[in-house]
This record gives C-alpha cells, structure tokens and sequence, in this order.
C-alpha cells in the first residue's frame, strides 16, 4: 500500500508521553470512560530528590515501572533497542510499514536530534519516543505525534530518512554506553475488550490518595519495588510546597528544576478529579451535586491558575512567583482534605460498594 494512516486522537492527559501515547490511541474506545476513571487517581513523587540529586519527578500512578504498559485496550510487545536494530538495520521501513498495515502501533526509541519537528533537532541529543501512526511512500514520511517546537503536542511528518538516522543515532549512544536502553513498542488494538465501572476501586484508591500510600494489590496496578522511594497522594503536596521553597531560597541545591511539567501534571490530576465527579454524577452513581462539582472545579481552576502563571514567569518574569504558587499549593492540599471526604461518602452512602470488612 501507497500510504496507510491509523486513527489516533489527541489524548485526555498529556503532561507524559507515557500516558498520551496509549490513550490517543485508545480514548475513542467506547468503554474507554469506564476504565479511564476507575483509575488515574494516586499520583507519586520521589521523596529523596534532594539527596539523590535527580529532578523532582511527579505523575500518575498506577504501579511503578510500567512505562507505556498499563492500557488493557492495548496488547503490547516490547523490543530491546539492541534487537530491533540487530534484526532490521538494514531493513527498518519495510518493517515499520507492514506492521502499521497490519494495524499495530510503533513507538520506537528514537534520537529527536535528527527529527526536525522538535526542539532537539540539530540543537542537542535527545533520546525520546516517537508514536509513528502511519506512512506515506509517494511523499516519503511518517505520520508520527509528539511534542513540536511550540512545545505543543500535535500531528507531525517525519521524513524516512530522518527516522532512519534518529534509529541509527540511538544505536551508537548505546554502544557507547552514553544511555540505557527505554526499548520499543508495539501496539495493537483489542476493540472488543469491556471494562465496567469499578467504584470499589474508585473508593478504595481515594482513601489511599489521602492516607498517602499505595497497597498495589489490585489486579489493575503492579508491584513496584522502588515503592520505599515514593511518597503519595496528598503527601506529594509537601514536597511540591518544599521544591517551590528551594526555587526561592536555595536554587543551586536542585540539579533540574521543572516547574512548568510538575504544575502541568498537578493541573491534570485535578481535573481528572473534577471530570470523574461529573462523570460520575452522569452514570447516576450518586446524585447531582452541583455544590459539590462547583468546589471540585474551584480546586482544579487554582492548579490551572498555578500552571498558567510560572508559564508567564519564564516569559515576563513575576516578582514572588514562587511564594504564590507555594501558597495556592497549601490552599489545594487543605481542599482536598475537605472535598475528598466528601466524594468517598457520597460513593458510599449511594452505592452498593463491596468493601472489605
């Protein structure tokens, strides 16, 4: 075939390429909501940022080191970098486009320095994973999604020989030793899986959010060995509120601060809340609250507020940003004390929940 293009959409949480590249492929599911709100509710941080020198990381959690590997829309491959390579470096794209004809989804570990949509390319080496959802031999290109140079995440072209070179760049940094391996995946989609709502889970997930911890015992999430390491749920908040008093008083003690990705994802994760109560309300689990939701959008409106004002600090430059920021912060940390309860004991009191004992 000429060209053959497979349908993605732009997803409903972006903030990570982990998560936006699975649900762009499967968020048009249509028993996608059930299992999207059923989950993505504990967040984790790593606690000991400051004595391991790293970057304060904060996200979704759902298990630990299962990077690209949670979605049950999806069956999944996974090839080590080395392989792929040792099998088809002579050979990639007839590879790539035999499997997107077969309807499989390819993000392969690529090095964005060759890929000229981007903001690595020509300027540093970046190894990073490219979703590639379709190809073009007449125009010679890819049809692949990412973030570009206006820090957007979009549809992109990405000529053959780009991909080609970005495949062989990733190699030699490997041989080198210059990077461990993120392997390459492949996806394909169950359309026929069903998922129904788990308010159990729902439930249960809340309350470990606000006891900050997570007991990975369901079938839905995976064991984590770096578990000692996180700290959860409404814990993160302290040290989201520490790392922005760092920001003001003590900069040169952090090794990469990234203020505009952690308030992104704080803002992701409160409206996730909001959209699950609407949700929620709309499936008739508990009746329409419309105080409720007003409180819960309040909530996510200072996350987005927060996210939107550090973007206008890198620009303009805004005097006490981060003593703002780290005051909407404590605000949002005392409002989910109060509003989580809540939620839990509307679920309760209007479901039948089987709960433990």
């Amino acid at each position: 075939m000429a060209k053959h293009v497979l349908p993605i959409v732009h997803p409903p949480l972006y903030g990570l390429l982990s998560w936006a590249y699975t649900l762009s492929i499967t968020s048009s599911m249509p028993n996608f909501n059930p299992w999207f709100y059923s989950n993505f509710i504990q967040v984790c941080c790593n606690k000991y940022y400051l004595e391991d020198k790293q970057e304060l990381f904060f996200d979704f959690y759902r298990g630990g080191n299962n990077e690209l590997n949670h979605n049950p829309f999806l069956l999944s491959s996974t090839i080590d970098t080395p392989m792929l390579y040792e099998i088809f470096k002579e050979k990639l794209h007839p590879f790539l486009t035999k499997k997107i004809q077969e309807g499989v989804y390819p993000v392969l570990f690529l090095d964005e320095y060759h890929i000229s949509y981007t903001t690595a390319y020509h300027a540093y080496p970046f190894p990073h994973h490219v979703l590639v959802y379709g190809y073009d031999e007449d125009r010679q290109i890819y049809h692949t999604y990412g973030f570009g140079k206006d820090l957007l995440l979009g549809y992109h072209e990405t000529t053959f020989d780009e991909l080609e070179q970005a495949f062989h760049s990733i190699d030699n940094y490997l041989k080198n030793n210059a990077i461990y391996d993120q392997h390459n995946y492949f996806f394909t989609l169950l359309p026929h899986f069903v998922y129904s709502l788990n308010i159990r889970l729902i439930y249960e997930q809340l309350g470990e959010y606000l006891r900050s911890e997570s007991s990975n015992n369901d079938q839905n999430r995976y064991f984590s060995p770096d578990k000692e390491f996180l700290a959860f749920g409404i814990a993160c908040y302290d040290h989201l509120i520490e790392h922005f008093y760092i920001l003001d008083h003590h900069p040169e003690s952090l090794v990469r601060a990234n203020p505009p990705r952690q308030l992104h994802l704080l803002w992701e994760h409160k409206k996730m809340l909001r959209n699950r109560v609407a949700y929620l309300q709309k499936e008739n689990k508990f009746p329409q609250d419309e105080g409720l939701l007003l409180e819960f959008l309040e909530l996510e409106e200072l996350a987005h507020h927060s996210r939107n004002l550090y973007a206008e600090h890198v620009v303009k430059g805004i005097p006490q940003v981060h003593e703002h920021i780290k005051h909407n912060l404590e605000r949002m940390r005392d409002m989910e004390l109060e509003l989580i309860p809540k939620l839990m004991d509307q679920l309760k009191r209007h479901t039948e929940l089987l709960l433990p004992a």
